[in-house]
């Protein structure tokens, strides 16, 4: 096995923030390959012990904050413009945020632990399929490079190597809206709480410290994530809020003239200095026709992407590469069949049109943060039922369940319902479609999201999922006896 990489580590890069579907990937392949080091990326209390030089965050959960143009943040005792929902009871048990960095580095080391050879500052020129074998050429330091392999995997990201070279067209975006990127890493960053409390905004205590979580503020147009590390830098980035206007400026001038039209974020960042360099990608979206093919198939970052709002990214990625995985173990020792690559590929195309489904869906709700905060229950009820369900039932081959519930009728309905009715040229009644989420998750609600005095604070809540065991198919007996297969355990 050979793994070529056009630059060399440590590099950075984006997909930054795990969720616990990604740790049920890591936790899996762990068990089935004996990779220790995949089991303690999974849990950040396990990441602290056994893997600390590798630079990581705390992420509890997700956090929401609305902010109006001109005004500082404002929030009451109902958290009428904040949301947090929980993802983990503890620090210990909870998810990362990955410094790639540090993490791609180990994990590249890793695999030339295991055998696999590693070359790095290659660029491939050209591809060619002779059966029954594939064959590359390029560029390397030591002058030039080809390679024949039985299986060629394509994980370069937007537009791929594949689709360069052999007749694999994009296909359009099903909605036209900014999705622009703008993104840094910064230093000195203020935690949001204080500055928020110093203009008087009121945070009720929630089920986590609100900034060591995904923090999302939402703005008018798009959206800032915040996702804080231990070592004090943060990962900051703006999506679909690069108008026009801005486009004019550098991506640090852009940087600042958003700023200043938010008073508590320009405090927030006022002391704020970039570790890198501001960045702009002009459209983050993109999606192939297909993703795999004759002796290839590409990784979903390859194949398609859509936005970063729910932390998708990581936990697709992880359960391709457990498929793949699960490819070669059961076709050892030949490389998979035609028809398995097509299973793949046709997976991976479901789980497309569900994500898009889910983001645009949050897109037609911005900026009206109630109309969000229901669309968001969409995604939190499939997440939280597909990871409970795959931890206390265990009878294995969850793998080829499509992701966040894209194979699952209920799931898919009520995620493709939602974003119909948030398009609706007609407009939305917030009120009617927030009483609609609630009935359309009720067969998933595990969590109880759909409680109202919750007050838009959403705890990771044992006794809730024991009293609603029906849903999982099991009893209320059988899911406490299943406890200890939760991740806090």
């Amino acid at each position: 096995m050979v793994l070529v990489e056009r630059g060399s580590h440590p590099r950075f890069a984006l997909g930054e923030s795990s969720t616990p579907l990604a740790a049920l990937c890591l936790e899996r392949l762990a068990r089935r390959y004996g990779l220790e080091d995949l089991h303690a990326l999974a849990a950040y209390g396990r990441w602290q012990q056994h893997l600390p030089h590798l630079r990581h965050g705390l992420k509890r959960g997700f956090t929401f904050f609305h902010h109006r143009p001109g005004e500082p943040f404002c929030n009451g005792l109902t958290n009428e413009s904040r949301l947090l929902v929980a993802a983990s009871p503890d620090a210990t048990s909870a998810d990362s945020h990955w410094l790639r960095a540090d993490v791609d580095l180990h994990l590249v080391e890793a695999a030339e632990d295991a055998g696999v050879v590693v070359r790095e500052q290659v660029t491939l020129e050209s591809l060619e399929c002779t059966e029954p074998w594939v064959e590359v050429a390029g560029q390397s330091p030591e002058g030039p490079f080809q390679l024949r392999a039985d299986l060629l995997i394509d994980a370069t990201g937007r537009g791929g190597f594949i689709a360069h070279h052999r007749p694999v067209p994009e296909r359009p975006p099903t909605v036209q809206r900014d999705a622009s990127l703008l993104f840094a890493h910064l230093k000195r960053v203020r935690p949001f709480t204080a500055v928020a409390r110093g203009a008087g905004a009121r945070l009720p205590p929630g089920p986590f410290p609100d900034d060591r979580a995904a923090v999302h503020h939402i703005l008018d147009p798009g959206w800032m994530y915040v996702l804080p590390f231990d070592h004090g830098i943060s990962s900051v980035g703006l999506v679909g809020a690069g108008d026009s206007g801005l486009r004019r400026l550098t991506a640090t001038e852009a940087w600042y003239s958003i700023l200043r039209r938010y008073p508590s974020l320009s405090q927030t960042f006022a002391l704020g200095e970039p570790t890198r360099p501001f960045e702009w990608i002009p459209d983050i979206r993109h999606r192939l026709q297909r993703a795999a093919g004759r002796r290839w198939l590409a990784l979903p970052h390859t194949y398609a992407f859509s936005d970063p709002l729910y932390s998708t990214g990581m936990g697709w990625s992880l359960s391709a590469v457990e498929r793949i995985a699960d490819l070669f173990a059961t076709a050892a020792p030949v490389v998979p069949a035609p028809s398995a690559l097509a299973r793949y590929g046709a997976l991976l195309e479901v789980e497309a049109d569900h994500l898009e489904d889910l983001i645009e869906g949050a897109y037609a709700a911005l900026p009206n943060f109630p109309a969000l905060v229901a669309q968001s229950l969409l995604y939190f009820a499939a997440a939280s039922f597909q990871e409970v369900r795959h931890r206390l039932k265990d009878t294995g081959g969850w793998g080829w369940e499509g992701f966040l519930g894209s194979t699952d009728p209920v799931c898919r309905e009520f995620v493709h319902q939602g974003r119909e009715r948030l398009e609706d040229p007609a407009g939305v009644d917030v009120t009617a479609f927030t009483a609609w989420v609630r009935q359309a998750i009720a067969p998933r609600d595990i969590a109880g999201l759909a409680d109202p005095d919750r007050n838009h604070l959403y705890p990771l809540d044992l006794d809730t999922l024991v009293q609603r065991a029906t849903l999982l198919g099991m009893s209320p007996g059988q899911v406490e006896a299943a406890l200890p297969r939760l991740r806090s355990a």
